[in-house]
């Protein structure tokens, strides 16, 4: 599987994921122009991608998804709160919904959807399982990280994951209370430090690639963060590819395989609803 984060932070998300001819977006923060850029800088064709799916309804995360989706004419994978609670227009734009804690089909991906702690209507984490079974974790917005999402996320090939800001720099800086304790609440984003907590519980034997995301230009710095999982990846004895991704560049093409043989994590598939109301 190939992985290549686009853009990671408060002014745009987006990740391009593929396998076996399948190439999707997880999440479209950044416009259809500058996607297109960015694809290209990774050696991806911005006419192939044929979905986007969506982690929630923020516009850092979905602002680019609906003038995408209408020029490929492809469909945006969501959950119904999530499209309730974005300004998509359903009589223009293809739209399928997928339940929370349930697995989807995109062609040669399995999708594995579990909901998330955000203030968002219905957020998402995933986990992407390639044919062969090589599964990629990503996880962005964050309040805090419960048992079904560690449990969900635990032992991936790759782990894609949010680092979002460290405390100290964030009571210190210049934003107003009211979004500081937004940030640091149960349904805000992960500091550092709980993020450093997670990813040591998360990362196992399969585990070759931790990539650190949603990084807050204000109040993280990519430095901290790589220091700190350095450090992590150091007392676990743990040897992978470690990586922070950025919100001005794309990281590049990501190569992913199975270091072990195990079973599909895939449970029956329900049922989508394709929505043209």
């Amino acid at each position: 599987m190939i992985v290549a984060p686009l853009g990671s932070g408060s002014a745009g998300n987006s990740y391009y994921f593929e396998d076996g001819g399948t190439n999707i977006l997880v999440d479209a923060g950044l416009g259809p122009r500058e996607t297109k850029r960015r694809l290209a800088s990774v050696g991806a064709s911005f006419d192939s991608i044929e979905a986007i799916v969506i982690t929630h309804e923020h516009y850092d995360h979905i602002r680019g998804a609906e003038s995408i989706a209408r020029k490929l004419g492809i469909p945006i994978h969501l959950t119904r709160g999530t499209l309730d609670a974005s300004r998509i227009n359903r009589a223009k734009t293809s739209t399928i919904i997928f339940e929370n804690n349930t697995s989807f089909r995109i062609g040669n991906l399995n999708i594995h959807a579990r909901r998330t702690m955000h203030d968002a209507a219905d957020p998402a984490c995933f986990v992407v399982e390639a044919g062969d079974g090589t599964r990629v974790g990503i996880a962005s917005d964050l309040g805090s990280v419960d048992q079904p999402v560690l449990r969900h996320l635990t032992n991936c090939d790759g782990l894609l994951f949010e680092s979002n800001h460290d405390l100290d720099m964030l009571r210190l800086g210049t934003y107003p209370w009211s979004l500081k304790r937004r940030i640091m609440s149960a349904y805000g984003h992960l500091s550092n430090d709980d993020a450093m907590a997670a990813v040591t519980r998360m990362i196992g034997a399969s585990t070759s690639m931790l990539c650190l995301i949603h990084l807050s230009e204000k109040n993280n710095h990519e430095t901290i963060v790589r220091d700190l999982a350095a450090e992590l990846l150091r007392k676990v004895g743990a040897r992978l590819d470690l990586q922070v991704a950025r919100q001005s560049e794309p990281l590049g093409r990501l190569r992913l395989a199975r270091r072990g043989v195990r079973n599909s994590m895939t449970p029956p598939l329900h049922v989508q609803m394709p929505l043209f109301s």
